[in-house]
């Protein structure tokens, strides 16, 4: 099969290898609508996803992102990392709850030269989300074991505005802080109580609206959903609507061009929030979005 040639504006690749997830976090990101179901997704087996990533070239600096749910759910989790090709660097967002001998297995099977890059922050993200995890004692330990076997691993938390939640948290930096753990903070990005957090000036009326409107669209990331499907946006691939592709077809190939959306107004937040591009450079938006011409007048 042909090569997928990521092209040069493109800033993330994400495949969401599983969409289930061993918490349930009342703000999850997946569910910002309240009708998200994780049972209905299927998941694409290991030996079509390593066909199908082994086929992208990227860049150094834009590596593949392994998320979910959690990732860690696939069965196939530790052979896609294995067997994915050494030119494509390797990212890990998970919230690490792997189960009675998950991180001893990981640790056992994965080289840890394997997921390392040069990189302002660690390969591997792990979330720390108070609401599930507590205190986070045990989070932390299980972070100190990759560390000590060798791994490039750091923690973070979502500043969900809940005062239980931020007081947990400015604990958990302190006890990140005494076990040598890297330890960082992620603006919430979503509604709470009536009031919306995170910037959305440069589409001021992309999002949280009943409403919908026409717009061309373009990202400048590759988003896979869990059966290998490709999405335009985090919005249609939550949704599992409007796929331009599939990274297992001999004729995919990543474009970066304007699409047609009828959906202004329900923009996915992830996706127009005004937040740090891969390189932490601030002003990154997911996608570019401008007045279709037959609108213009």
């Amino acid at each position: 099969m042909r090569s997928i040639k990521i092209p040069e504006e493109y800033n993330y690749i994400c495949a969401f290898l599983s969409m289930r997830c061993n918490l349930k976090c009342s703000f999850c990101l997946n569910d910002i609508d309240g009708e998200f179901s994780r049972n209905k997704f299927i998941e694409l087996p290991g030996e079509k996803w390593i066909e199908g990533l082994n086929r992208i070239e990227s860049r150094p600096d834009v590596p593949v992102t392994f998320s979910g749910g959690e990732p860690f759910l696939h069965p196939d989790f530790i052979e896609i990392i294995n067997k994915l090709k050494p030119e494509l660097n390797i990212d890990i967002l998970t919230n690490l709850q792997w189960g009675k001998g998950g991180i001893e297995r990981f640790v056992g099977e994965v080289d840890p030269a394997r997921i390392k890059r040069d990189a302002p922050y660690a390969p591997i993200r792990v979330s720390y989300h108070p609401e599930q995890m507590g205190t986070g004692e045990q989070l932390v330990a299980d972070v100190r074991k990759l560390q000590d076997a060798g791994f490039s691993i750091g923690v973070w938390s979502v500043l969900y505005p809940s005062p239980e939640q931020l007081s947990a948290i400015n604990q958990m930096q302190f006890r990140c802080k005494d076990a040598g753990v890297d330890f960082r903070l992620k603006e919430f990005t979503g509604e709470y109580h009536g009031d919306f957090y995170g910037d959305y000036s440069k589409y001021s009326r992309a999002a949280f609206s009943q409403d919908a409107e026409t717009r061309m669209c373009r990202t400048s990331e590759l988003l896979m959903g869990s059966d290998g499907r490709v999405y335009k946006c985090h919005r249609d691939l939550f949704s599992e609507e409007y796929p331009t592709g599939q990274i297992t077809s001999p004729d995919f190939q990543a474009s970066y061009e304007f699409r047609r959306c009828d959906l202004f107004g329900q923009c996915h937040p992830c996706d127009v929030k005004v937040k740090t591009s891969h390189k932490q450079e601030l002003g990154y938006t997911s996608v570019e979005i401008k007045n279709p011409e037959f609108l213009i007048t």
